[in-house]
């Protein structure tokens, strides 16, 4: 069972999908599975990359949830150099109360692939534990597993 949140921008889920109309994004929590819920649509810059990024890691933090992000309905314009440093140098990855989660990130096939799976392994080798996924279903079977 989902429950409705309000502190750090996070919206209440009964809002959650009509908001997603006007906003480029929504971050909702699932306590059933422990998890922080990223949904996102349309053009993304690198500054939104980043608040996503920040909010969704301080609210899985907060909680000690894990992370699925759902980009399928995005493009981002995003360079392969910001793909490279943003893990490197954005503030929330250096701060010690953000743990690193598993985090289950969906995307569609073809679309931005390659740049999702350089960020994939970026991640990697800087000891987070991303992953990229096609379907749901796999998604959360990843994220229901030990770490």
């Amino acid at each position: 069972m989902q429950t409705s949140y309000n502190t750090n921008g996070i919206l209440p889920l009964q809002i959650y999908w009509d908001e997603m109309e006007k906003d480029l994004y929504s971050i909702a929590l699932d306590d059933e599975r422990r998890l922080v819920r990223v949904v996102a649509h349309g053009e993304l810059i690198r500054e939104v990359g980043e608040e996503i990024i920040t909010k969704t890691l301080s609210t899985a933090a907060e909680h000690q949830y894990d992370i699925l992000c759902d980009v399928r309905k995005t493009v981002v314009k995003v360079t392969l150099a910001d793909w490279f440093y943003m893990p490197r140098t954005l503030a929330i990855f250096n701060n010690e109360k953000s743990r690193s989660p598993k985090t289950a990130v969906l995307i569609s096939r073809g679309k931005q692939e390659e740049e999702y799976q350089f960020y994939e392994t970026v991640s990697h080798n800087l000891g987070r534990n991303v992953k990229i996924f096609f379907r749901e279903k796999d998604a959360l079977e990843w994220l229901s597993t030990k770490k």
